[in-house]
């Protein structure tokens, strides 16, 4: 079978078709998982694997064995394949329904025994893969948009009539092969990991002998930039409307770690015409995932009157740059005018640069609470910008938006507290503590949810290290569940009595996982104890002989105490377990 070249293979083609290298899978990002089949080239017969698709990879389970075979699907094409052999004698191997999954020049065929499964395993990976038959699938209408490396054309799709924006970028005209073939790989595994109202969602994506063609979702409303082009001004409640839509997306954006870094009226598209609220940012094309060593693709991007002044001074920067850049579209909308408006793009980059604002030409159209709000979102000094749910929660948006959308906001919020409680994707922002600020007075509400975690890039490739090598036991298994069972709650917790064996600990909560005491609250109340001088962090009585306590019998109380915990609640689990494995089997 010859292969045609792929625009997206290895300059250099490794011997086997699969990666191997060594990585944690985690349960819960684990997309699909099934049995596939394979017929042997060499034997004739089938061969039965486990397989699944997670993390944007086909994953090939191999038990006790150190590497993963795995194959990036974002950079593998896939085809449609059926096998058919009469002559085989086993009736459930006659017909088959499979793919075909390529990917530098080599390629290997997989079946499922079902035409329903093998079409559910077809619509995931058709979501992360590269296909072919793109003028089988969908008609091209019309063009409706040109840059200098793309064409976008309405389609419609033929199974459904569907109308989608397809975004065709021409192979030609990439002369920097390398480097447009690198952006164009992060533009797409950008947009495929969103799934969000407010961000254009990539559907599909092909590759003929020409183009690269992304499917994405077709907005009627055209540019925002179209509607304001004529220097109109807006009215603050208008303005609410569409930045309480724009901060709610970036939100759920820099969750996912990711940076816009170019937002602007031109990439901001309407869901319907005339609907300003129902924006949509678009264009992906200078997005890239957080650094906090500042190592970007492009270091420098962004369009001048927009850009954040950190990125034209060449420092390192976080998400605080799409902030900001919502500040100028605030400051366009309310006024009129851009905020670094000049007569040339010399004089437009110089007072970007130095982020010379005048606000005294928009103080007589602005109210207090929204030039209050304005200037936070475009203060020179990015820790002094607020993070997007912050934004929300000033009370500008809770006078101009109505009731039931500041509660919708609100209400998201809770959601996404407990969606993102253990997310490990959350930007390590430069922002300081909020109420440091000096703001925060002008927010509505405490929250936590967004507030940064400090740390320093050696520390973070040190824990990130630290993490990789660490060793789970089954009693260290059990131990974090019972920590992660208290992360959502606040268990109050008062000492009346600490002997030397530690056996008055009472506890308000008297729920069944009250009596599972996690290390780290002990440990913490321990040392609380004696750094206190008889008074804790909780306002607990302790006994005055209490900071008597060495460091050396704390952790000798502690082991005793996990060793407690281990022999009554642990060990106990784990022996009903192993009996009720032995009576399984031999009842089998």
């Amino acid at each position: 079978m010859q292969i045609k070249l792929s625009f997206f293979d290895d300059a250099k083609f490794s011997r086997s078709f699969w990666e191997k290298t060594q990585f944690q899978i985690e349960q819960q990002q684990i997309d699909f998982q099934s049995v596939l089949f394979e017929k042997s080239k060499k034997t004739g017969f089938w061969i039965s694997k486990n397989y699944i698709i997670y993390n944007n990879k086909l994953v090939k389970l191999r038990p006790n064995k150190k590497n993963i075979h795995h194959i990036d699907l974002s950079l593998s094409r896939i085809e449609r394949i059926k096998y058919k052999n009469d002559q085989e004698y086993d009736v459930c191997n006659k017909k088959k329904y499979g793919f075909r999954i390529i990917r530098n020049q080599k390629f290997k065929e997989l079946y499922s025994r079902s035409k329903e499964l093998n079409q559910q395993i077809w619509d995931i990976l058709k979501k992360q893969c590269l296909q072919r038959n793109f003028k089988e699938e969908y008609v091209i209408e019309k063009l409706i948009g040109k840059g200098n490396f793309a064409k976008v054309y309405l389609c419609t799709k033929k199974q459904d009539k569907q109308q989608y924006a397809v975004k065709a970028f021409e192979k030609c005209k990439m002369m920097n092969k390398d480097t447009d073939k690198q952006a164009l790989i992060k533009e797409m595994s950008i947009m495929r990991k969103l799934n969000y109202k407010g961000l254009i969602k990539i559907h599909e994506v092909f590759e003929d002998d020409t183009q690269i063609l992304l499917v994405q979702d077709y907005l009627q409303g055209g540019e925002l930039y179209q509607q304001i082009k004529n220097n109109k001004k807006y009215s603050e409640s208008i303005v609410a409307q569409i930045l309480a839509t724009l901060l709610d997306s970036l939100d759920y954006l820099h969750k996912k770690n990711i940076l816009h870094r170019d937002l602007k009226p031109e990439n901001m598209i309407l869901r319907k015409k005339g609907v300003l609220e129902d924006v949509v940012i678009a264009d992906f094309g200078l997005a890239d995932f957080y650094d906090p060593l500042g190592n970007y693709m492009f270091q420098r991007c962004g369009t001048p009157g927009f850009v954040a002044p950190e990125v034209l001074q060449d420092k390192i920067y976080d998400s605080k740059v799409d902030i900001f850049s919502v500040g100028c579209l605030m400051f366009l909308l309310i006024a009129g005018k851009s905020p670094f408006k000049g007569t040339t793009y010399n004089e437009v980059v110089m007072r970007n640069y130095h982020c010379k604002i005048d606000y005294a030409s928009i103080n007589t159209i602005i109210s207090s609470e929204g030039l209050q709000l304005l200037k936070l979102l475009l203060h020179p000094q990015s820790n002094q910008r607020p993070l997007p749910r912050d934004a929300l929660r000033h009370e500008w948006f809770m006078i101009n938006l109505d009731r039931m959308r500041y509660s919708e906001l609100n209400k998201q919020e809770q959601q996404q507290q407990q969606q993102y409680s253990d997310n490990k994707d959350t930007i390590k922002s430069s922002n300081t503590d909020a109420g440091s600020c000096g703001f925060m007075k002008n927010f509505i509400g405490p929250s936590n949810l967004d507030k940064p975690e400090f740390m320093t890039p050696q520390q973070k490739c040190i824990g990130e290290k630290n993490k990789e090598n660490i060793l789970f036991s089954p009693q260290i298994a059990v131990m974090q569940q019972i920590q992660e069972q208290f992360n959502d709650s606040e268990d109050n917790i008062s000492i009346k009595n600490l002997d030397d064996d530690l056996t008055d600990v009472i506890f308000d909560d008297e729920s069944p996982q009250s009596h599972k005491l996690p290390q780290y609250q002990l440990i913490g109340k321990l040392k609380q104890a004696v750094d206190s001088n008889n008074s804790s962090y909780y306002a607990s009585p302790i006994i005055k002989r209490t900071p008597e306590i060495t460091t050396k019998d704390i952790n000798h109380q502690v082991m005793s105490i996990k060793q407690r915990i281990y022999e009554q609640q642990i060990q106990p689990k784990i022996a009903n377990i192993i009996k009720n494995n032995l009576k399984n089997l031999e009842q089998q």
